[in-house]
């Protein structure tokens, strides 16, 4: 009987947790975010922040035209340490917003073709040329870490990699999630 019960309780775990983090994980980000613009009613400040941020893009996309804002995209290109931080991070989010080719070709990589063990990942630069060393023969692979937002960055024969017949978004979350992703 007791078995019983603990396996009840579990499996009531497993239905409420997900639902429960996930309202825990909104509310805190609503929270936060009207902390930034502080207002009287839960989630105006989120709006405001949404609508400021989309009049930023809005008034962006003309701004890219001038002058002014490629003078200062370069500015910030030439520094040292702020140009390493500066372009990976409006890369990976050109990447993400589909403003830039990024993760679109989901791979099966293998580390050496005398080990049967793939990593999942995806092609990046066909043929070297984001080194400035173009060759054929090889190509780049990012392979992004489970449950985390980091990766490594592998430079293989193309022989060592096997496409995958499935969308970049779900080989994505398949990975991030550690493989434990449901159908």
């Amino acid at each position: 009987m007791t078995k019983r019960l603990l396996n009840y309780f579990i499996q009531g775990l497993l239905y409420t947790a997900p639902i429960a983090i996930t309202v825990y994980a909104v509310f805190a980000l609503l929270r936060t975010l009207d902390q930034i613009i502080p207002v009287e009613y839960p989630g105006v400040g989120l709006l405001a922040l949404l609508v400021l941020i989309t009049l930023v893009g809005f008034l962006g996309e003309y701004a890219l035209k001038l002058r002014i804002v490629k003078l200062v995209d370069r500015m910030l290109e030439g520094l040292p340490l702020v140009k390493l931080i500066y372009t990976s991070v409006k890369d990976v989010m050109k990447s993400l917003t589909g403003k830039k080719k990024g993760f679109q070709q989901p791979v099966l990589l293998r580390l050496s073709l005398n080990e049967q063990v793939r990593r999942v990942g995806f092609i990046t630069d066909e043929a070297l040329r984001d080194l400035g060393t173009p060759n054929d023969e090889l190509i780049t692979v990012y392979v992004p870490h489970s449950l985390a937002i980091s990766g490594q960055v592998f430079v293989v024969p193309k022989t060592y990699v096997e496409p995958l017949n499935a969308k970049a978004a779900d080989v994505m979350k398949y990975i991030i999630a550690g493989g434990v992703t449901g159908s």
